[in-house]
């Protein structure tokens, strides 16, 4: 595999509109290509030291073996995949402040309505918007899902007093 077959599998992958799939395949791509212009570049200086035993000079490549332009194909990938990832995480952020707004509501009903029919109307808006928030920081998820989990115990408790 030549340097210009890896700069077009590079822009083949980077071109698909879901860079989060491919960014494994980018990665071994990477690797691979380091891999070649290392070996390329230990072959060149291997040619270059024969030349200097027979007392040929050779002037110094400047070939960088499509370095540059496989890494400005791979940075311009890496600033696509930052900017969905950033935008993911402002996503999942709103997401955690909706259900800690919900979480708030829902203890609001279980400290304070006293109505039964009142109290299920409002559990049920929010088990019904819990479930169509997307996904949380994951470093949260436990914490948000075990006080949820906590005040349903709660909520149904106090139903089951009345």
């Amino acid at each position: 595999m030549g340097n210009t077959d890896f700069i077009e599998r590079l822009k083949e992958l980077t071109s698909s509109e879901d860079v989060l799939a491919v960014s494994q395949e980018v990665k071994e791509l990477r690797g691979k290509f380091g891999d070649y212009v290392l070996e390329e570049e230990r072959k060149a200086q291997v040619a270059e030291l024969e030349a200097k035993e027979r007392g040929e000079v050779i002037p110094e490549s400047e070939d960088d073996f499509g370095k540059e332009a496989f890494y400005e194909v791979y940075d311009a990938y890496k600033i696509k995949r930052k900017a969905i990832l950033d935008e993911q995480k402002a996503t999942e952020e709103q997401n955690l402040q909706s259900k800690k707004a919900l979480i708030a509501k829902l203890r609001d009903v279980v400290q304070n309505e006293e109505n039964i029919g009142a109290a299920f109307s409002s559990f049920k808006e929010v088990q019904e918007e819990w479930k169509t928030i997307g996904d949380i920081p994951r470093a949260k998820r436990n914490d948000i899902q075990n006080e949820y989990s906590k005040l349903i115990e709660d909520f149904f408790y106090n139903i089951k007093i009345y």
